[in-house]
């Protein structure tokens, strides 16, 4: 395994063709709607967005992919970029960038995601 990614193809990402045919670059394993086909596997983002790119200019079919934006300052963020955490922050890793989410309070983070901070799935 290559656990420090010294490789610059490896990375967090993998690409999937759904059901829909639409293609999904993700950082958050297999996704949750069983996929049509995998096409990468753990690949870095470089490499996922042009697979994924040229995928769909074939298929002429949209990208989807897990990246986030920021409750705290509206910026784009994946999933990956956070160091594990514990507790809220755990959840706030779903929410806040990685700079907002090591900024907040752990009662602010609380307070900001109300009731999505209760969701244990």
């Amino acid at each position: 395994m290559n656990g420090a990614l010294e490789c610059e193809l490896q990375g967090e990402f993998d690409v999937w063709v759904m059901q829909d045919d639409k293609l999904l670059v993700s950082d958050l394993g297999i996704p949750s709607d069983e996929p049509k086909q995998c096409i990468a596997l753990r690949i870095s983002h470089r490499l996922a967005i042009q697979i994924a790119k040229e995928k769909s200019d074939r298929l002429r079919t949209p990208v989807l992919t897990t990246e986030r934006k920021c409750l705290s300052c509206d910026a784009s963020f994946w999933i990956s970029e956070h160091d594990s955490s514990y507790g809220a922050g755990k959840t706030g890793r779903g929410y806040f960038c990685p700079n907002c989410l090591r900024a907040e309070t752990e009662e602010s983070m609380i307070r900001k995601l109300g009731v999505l901070g209760y969701w244990c799935g």
